[in-house]
């Protein structure tokens, strides 16, 4: 059976570094598993209310929003992928807006394996986080990684993978770094081993 890959693009800026290191990504997996079927989502072009902390999926695992609003797509394919690429810049020592509304209205998968006690039936889920950000220290990628490895362990996702790069602000910023495109080229690989 072919793997599948959600790719989520956490940038409100459509082609900047963080995708771009995501594509390069997608592109390494794709040479590792030509087979593999990819789907990527830019979270910034769809529409979802932020979780409204209104207690409806504890008792049902699912969201009450979730057929009115993108999140449903988002859920089905956490749902049915077992790879996962995550990219985000880094603001305010966090991950993007975009990506932690997306992360916020996972409540419901939270409910269902915590409350519920429904686990996903595929132990074999991996995920990689790829990230950048202005700032010339590594240290606001702590906070974005505690995010990420939150959101891994409610989904039974291993994060597998992560791969920080500061002092990258400006557009473009990520194809002049040394290494950045070849490291994600070939963590894309290594996640479908």
């Amino acid at each position: 059976m072919a793997h599948k890959i959600l790719a989520l693009a956490g940038s409100p800026r459509r082609n900047g570094n963080s995708e771009t290191l995501l594509d390069r990504a997608l592109t390494g997996a794709l040479q590792a598993d030509p087979a593999v079927e990819v789907r990527k989502m830019v979270l910034n072009e769809l529409k979802f209310v932020p979780c409204q902390n209104c207690g409806f999926c504890t008792g049902k695992g699912v969201c009450r929003y979730a057929a009115s609003d993108d999140m449903g797509p988002i859920y089905e394919a956490i749902e049915s992928c077992d790879r996962f690429i995550i990219a985000s810049p880094i603001y305010f020592a966090c991950v993007s807006a975009q990506l932690k509304g997306m992360v916020d209205r996972c409540q419901a998968l939270w409910a269902r394996k915590y409350l519920l006690k429904r686990r996903h039936p595929n132990a074999d889920r991996r995920a990689l986080f790829l990230s950048c950000g202005g700032f010339k220290h590594d240290r606001y990628f702590k906070c974005a990684a505690e995010v990420v490895s939150a959101w891994c362990a409610v989904c039974d996702v291993k994060l597998g993978g992560e791969l920080f790069f500061p002092s990258i602000d400006g557009r473009g910023e990520i194809e002049s770094h040394p290494t950045a495109l070849a490291d994600a080229l070939a963590a894309g690989r290594e996640l479908m081993k």
